[in-house]
């Protein structure tokens, strides 16, 4: 087996090179896990994957953490060896009770522009208290959803994906893992369904909370006029029925702590092949019924469901 340091060539990543280097105890530290990971994950990968975690670190980690933590929970993954030598297919093939569960990873970067995730300048360079950048983080994780989602009906279309299989996009926002919420809704929770900002209701004579909520919030709002909003409402829309579930994390090469940055799976209730819950899986698991005139959302692995 390969190492995933041995690559050399034009266009390597900045933090690729200072982790083979690993001049630091803290870089040694970060490439000792990396090599935990890949000893586990190698039998899985595919042919290209050292050249692209060499030019693309974040997202190729992304995967092989995927792959391994499907692996720890006992879950079976379709070998590198078994699967055809031609033609493009999903990163991960988990082969389960006689059926697939194909899993398309990606892991979006901050981003450019007004609407890129980019965190407060410093004090001392003359920043000062600003919002976090929530819906910047929000348009990165719907863009992503968006162009995975469009991966799959290729898929499909072309027969490596059956209709009958398990499909769950998975996004790493670990590139922007400071600025995505995570309690007590994780961030992917409002980029799929129309919740806006938090609310609390308090008791106008003594003060006292009361109750509280999420206003209804069905777009993401962009900086450019032009291009317009986005719709907030990816899983109550039958567009998006091929997709059963997307898992989503906040873990990076320098956090991978599940206890801080948990693995969550979203359910999609208008998905045409549902994703079976309680699978054995994630940290976080969130299913959505309908009740009355609208949808409730429970994370149904808390103990206080």
């Amino acid at each position: 087996m390969c190492d995933l340091w041995s690559v050399d060539g034009e266009d390597l990543d900045r933090g690729y090179l200072n982790l083979r280097t690993a001049a630091h105890p803290e870089e040694q530290d970060m490439r000792g896990q990396l090599d935990l990971l890949w000893e586990t994950y190698a039998p899985y990968a595919d042919a290209t994957f050292r050249q692209g975690f060499a030019r693309d670190p974040n997202a190729r980690f992304w995967e092989m953490y995927l792959g391994c933590r499907l692996l720890e929970a006992g879950k079976r993954l379709m070998p590198t060896a078994e699967r055809p030598r031609r033609g493009g297919q999903p990163d991960i093939c988990v082969l389960d009770d006689g059926g697939r569960i194909w899993i398309e990873a990606i892991a979006p970067e901050p981003g450019d522009g007004e609407d890129g995730v980019r965190g407060p300048k410093p004090i001392n360079q003359g920043g000062r208290f600003g919002p976090m950048p929530t819906r910047q983080a929000q348009l990165r994780t719907t863009g992503a959803l968006f162009r995975k989602t469009k991966v799959f009906e290729r898929y499909l279309r072309e027969g490596v994906v059956a209709p009958e299989d398990v499909r769950i996009i998975a996004i790493g926002a670990g590139s922007f893992g400071l600025y995505a919420t995570e309690r007590p809704l994780p961030l992917i929770l409002s980029s799929v369904f129309p919740i806006g900002d938090a609310y609390v209701t308090l008791d106008r004579d003594t003060g006292e909370v009361v109750g509280g909520g999420y206003e209804p919030s069905y777009q993401i709002e962009r900086n450019c006029a032009a291009q317009g909003p986005i719709p907030r409402t990816a899983f109550l829309d039958p567009t998006f029925a091929q997709i059963s579930a997307v898992a989503w994390s906040r873990v990076s090469i320098g956090n991978m702590s599940s206890a801080e940055r948990p693995l969550t799976l979203v359910h999609n209730p208008t998905a045409a092949v549902p994703m079976r819950q309680r699978w054995g899986c994630w940290d976080r698991e969130f299913v959505t019924v309908r009740e009355g005139d609208g949808w409730a959302i429970a994370d149904v692995l808390a103990a206080d469901s």
